[in-house]
């Protein structure tokens, strides 16, 4: 075993360059709410986990080295009949065989320096007791100066070449002269400071590689912490609910929060519009009561005001949602800026949660408030859709059935009033059958009507060609149409278009009084062109106002998808009402094959 594979503790005053999150620190705020809301430690602090490896040339070939070199000086010399010799090579060969077998380690602490110390003070004692420069044993001092500057640096080595130089030359001075001690000094000083300066030299490379590697092992950690916080993250994004039904977006958003945190307690509630907090989903509680805006859990309530989830790590009773939780995370839901609701995740274990839990329930908030209050928005349009369906149902009815009805009411009068005369009754019954008949057959057509609907597999050309038919054979209206668009335009516009074109055909088969009809569906590079026209006496004649309720429904539909309406009519009779919309650029189509 060698020095070189000895430790040494890099200085903790090394800051390792700043690794940023891209994707969790866009949303960091500096005004850190209270409780708990927890910030990333600053790259600052980020202290080494452990002492780091400073690897530097093994030090053993050069104690051998050393001893040989001294022993074959001291044959050379003919030192080896002498007592001192013989003893100084035995001790310092026992030494070496030590430092080879049990090396000292290059750490710059105290313990490693005194036992440095007393290494230098071993080989200068074995130099003055056999004959200061002149002793066979003065190569010994080069292996210790290694030592001195790959544990601590090239000035401790320094220092103590310089007293052990100090103190040799002084005894060769005192033993010959002082012409031949200190030129002799001299070139030992200058050796042992190449020895100090190149040592040293190894140990700040050594010490800065391993910095180095320290600092690439923080970035490896962080970015391996941050990889699995954006796993996480896109498990989230490939599971988002996609449903506008409410249900399915509040289950699918407990089921998230319950596969990417552990807890025992999660809520969430939906605020209404008098601001109470109602429990809408829950796990782990099996009631939940109402919260007022203004009496909220504490927890909850810092949650309102904070642009990020809370963390508190040791509940306060009172401060969750349940009484046995003794940790929580708070967020609130967000959409469009206003507050749709609050989720609550909880704990039975105190300091239960990380801040890698915090992220995650951050990256789950703002999806799930879209979801949540574009699913809401949905339900209030549905419901609006179904009001204005129902209100033209009731149209229809009374327009059509409820006259018909009115008309039959008449004629049971008229034969109860001519009961007495059978020669009578007969005619009148027979026109109340009739009437009967045609009140069927528009139950059938209104039924037939409120079926028709744009499929996957139907296309507007093939619903036009059944539906102009339809009302060619109950109105008499010649009925014509042409079609020319390839492939399939997205459902929601050609719903739309189709609902707009069948109000415009209802009013020239009940108010134009045209003998004829003609629809339109036109494609071009950029726009879709429908038209429906008619021979009729023309809008400024017929019952039907430009401005009636049907005229506003369609601008209404056409509205809706970036269309524009125009109504004309020709100085000669004849009405065309004329729908325009814009295909944007990269609009998904279906292949009608």
């Amino acid at each position: 075993m060698a020095e070189g594979t000895d430790e040494v503790v890099a200085p903790t005053s090394v800051e390792p360059a700043p690794v940023g999150w891209p994707l969790v620190e866009r949303r960091r705020d500096a005004s850190a709410p209270p409780l708990g809301v927890e910030r990333r430690r600053p790259s600052s602090t980020i202290d080494f986990d452990s002492s780091p490896t400073l690897s530097t040339a093994p030090l053993w070939p050069f104690r051998l080295a050393a001893l040989c070199g001294a022993t074959f000086r001291a044959v050379s010399d003919h030192h080896v009949g002498r007592t001192s010799v013989i003893a100084a090579t035995a001790a310092y060969a026992a030494y070496t065989a030590v430092a080879c077998l049990r090396p000292i380690p290059y750490r710059d602490e105290v313990k490693v320096r005194l036992r440095i110390v007393i290494e230098q003070m071993l080989c200068a004692g074995l130099i003055v007791m056999t004959g200061a420069w002149a002793s066979p044993f003065a190569l010994c001092l080069v292996p210790t100066g290694m030592l001195a500057g790959f544990a601590a640096g090239w000035l401790f080595s320094a220092e103590l070449a310089t007293c052990a130089v100090a103190a040799i030359t002084l005894q060769h001075v005192t033993t010959s002269s002082v012409s031949q001690g200190l030129p002799e000094g001299a070139v030992w000083a200058a050796l042992l400071g190449m020895v100090a300066f190149t040592s040293g030299l190894a140990h700040r490379a050594a010490l800065d590689s391993v910095r180095q590697r320290q600092l690439a092992h923080d970035r490896v950690s962080m970015l391996a912490e941050a990889n699995s916080l954006l796993f996480s993250l896109q498990r989230v994004a490939q599971t988002l609910p996609a449903s506008l039904d409410l249900d399915e977006v509040l289950d699918s958003t407990l089921a998230r929060v319950e596969s990417l945190v552990h807890s025992d307690v999660v809520a969430v509630m939906l605020f209404d519009r008098n601001g109470l907090a109602t429990p809408i989903r829950m796990l782990g509680l099996e009631h939940l009561p109402e919260y007022p805006f203004g009496e909220l859990p504490s927890g909850l309530e810092d949650a309102v005001g904070s642009p990020r989830p809370v963390r508190i790590d040791q509940l306060l009773p009172g401060a969750g949602v349940s009484e046995n939780s003794r940790s929580g995370l708070y967020a609130a839901l967000r959409a469009r800026g206003a507050l749709v609701g609050l989720i609550a995740v909880e704990s039975d274990r105190a300091s239960a949660f990380t801040q890698r839990h915090v992220e995650v329930v951050h990256g789950l908030t703002e999806p799930f408030g879209i979801a949540i209050d574009n699913a809401r928005m949905f339900r209030q349009i549905r419901t609006m859709a179904a009001d204005e369906e129902r209100s033209r149902i009731a149209r229809d009815l009374h327009d059509h059935i409820g006259s018909s009805l009115a008309t039959i009411g008449f004629e049971v009068d008229r034969a109860a009033a001519i009961s007495h005369d059978a020669a009578k009754v007969g005619p009148v019954l027979r026109e109340l059958r009739i009437q009967v008949s045609a009140v069927v057959s528009e139950v059938r057509e209104t039924l037939y009507d409120l079926r028709t609907e744009l499929t996957e597999d139907k296309d507007l050309g093939a619903l036009l060609n059944d539906y102009l038919e339809r009302v060619q054979i109950r109105s008499g209206i010649v009925t014509t149409h042409r079609i020319t668009i390839e492939g399939r335009i997205p459902l929601l516009q050609e719903r739309e278009i189709w609902q707009i074109m069948r109000e415009a055909i209802t009013n020239v088969e009940r108010h134009s009084q045209a003998t004829h009809l003609h629809v339109v569906v036109h494609e071009t590079e950029d726009h879709i062109t429908a038209a429906v026209r008619d021979d009729g006496v023309g809008l400024g004649k017929s019952p039907v106002r430009a401005d009636s309720y049907g005229m506003i429904g369609m601008r209404e539909r056409a509205a809706n998808v970036g269309a524009t309406l125009h109504a004309t009519t020709d100085d000669g009779g004849g009405t065309e009402i004329r729908v325009a919309m814009q295909m944007r650029e990269g609009s998904e189509r279906w292949d009608s094959q």
